[in-house]
């Protein structure tokens, strides 16, 4: 039996989680996802796509459902296994004081799951403050320790020192995890459901961060569209063999002039396109790129040139 793919979303208290969780479960991604929460009473669905609601769990019209976690895990996890058809994403929501380490583990350890990866997310106005705490910080570390993707909130309402701050510590903490700004928890739901590096090794969790200059990992941005307009074939494979700077992954799904439709994929120079069958929703595409070198603005001229609107 095909193991589920899974994703850890882990953060303290407060730093937007949540907010991730539910564009996941609100976006069109054509997925059937579950999503595991401490309580899904804390996640603002929007009633319009509630199909239904059945104990602790609830369906969505998109094909996406969550369900609580409650006081235990391990009924959760063997509920969600047992589901016929089984989910084709299983994203687990930890509590603010979790460890994702531990329950990494016990991904790993199921063979009827596959660990994709570890989301932390951290906010840029009240990290600072919780680090000095003497439990939470240690808690922080341990959370960073383990991200294969940091994603940063409320960088529009932080001074710019406590941005820079904020990068300089995860950049040491976590030097080895993709990092973006997560404007409002939005982030194209394809790049957090993608593999990330896997870091469950358990390091110092009183290493602090040294004051330094440079940036010892990446920082990425994102760009997404969705639309009914269809691609014209020959301009979409210039845009995959294309030279973009600092580019790092392409992927959408579209409908080609003559009707069919086509799923591409580019990470870094490797790129390939595709037939496939229709999907549920409209097209999709979505890239992320180093930030300082990727423009969004520049692919989205080049993805209007792509699009045949006659």
């Amino acid at each position: 039996m095909t193991a589920i793919p899974v994703t850890l979303i882990s953060g303290y208290l407060g730093a937007g989680k949540t907010t991730v969780v539910n564009h996941i479960l609100s976006d069109q991604h054509g997925r059937r996802i579950c999503v595991l929460v401490n309580d899904f009473g804390e996640i603002a669905l929007d009633a319009d796509l509630i199909d239904n609601r059945t104990g602790d769990t609830v369906a969505l019209s998109n094909g996406c459902m969550c369900c609580t976690i409650g006081n235990d895990f391990y009924s959760a996890i063997d509920r969600i296994l047992r589901m016929s058809p089984r989910p084709e994403h299983l994203v687990i929501e930890t509590s603010g004081v979790a460890d994702p380490f531990k329950v990494g583990q016990i991904a790993l350890a199921e063979p009827e799951m596959d660990l994709r990866g570890v989301i932390v997310v951290v906010d840029a106005v009240n990290f600072a403050n919780a680090m000095t705490d003497p439990f939470l910080g240690d808690t922080l570390r341990n959370q960073l320790a383990t991200a294969g993707l940091v994603l940063i909130t409320k960088s529009d309402i932080a001074s710019p020192g406590a941005l820079k701050s904020l990068r300089v510590t995860v950049a040491t903490l976590a030097p080895e995890a993709l990092r973006m700004v997560a404007d409002h928890g939005r982030v194209p739901s394809e790049l957090l459901l993608d593999p990330l590096p896997l870091r469950l090794k358990r390091s110092d969790p009183h290493a602090h961060a040294q004051d330094h200059d440079h940036d010892h990992g990446a920082e990425y941005r994102g760009w997404v569209w969705t639309g009914s307009a269809r691609a014209d074939s020959a301009a979409l494979d210039r845009l995959l063999g294309a030279d973009i700077a600092g580019l790092y992954r392409l992927k959408g799904l579209v409908q080609t002039e003559d009707g069919g439709w086509n799923a591409f994929h580019r990470a870094g120079l490797h790129a390939e396109r595709r037939a496939v069958d229709p999907p549920h929703g409209q097209g999709r595409a979505v890239a992320v790129g180093l930030a300082g070198h990727f423009d969004p603005a520049e692919l989205q001229s080049a993805w209007d040139r792509v699009l045949d609107h006659g």
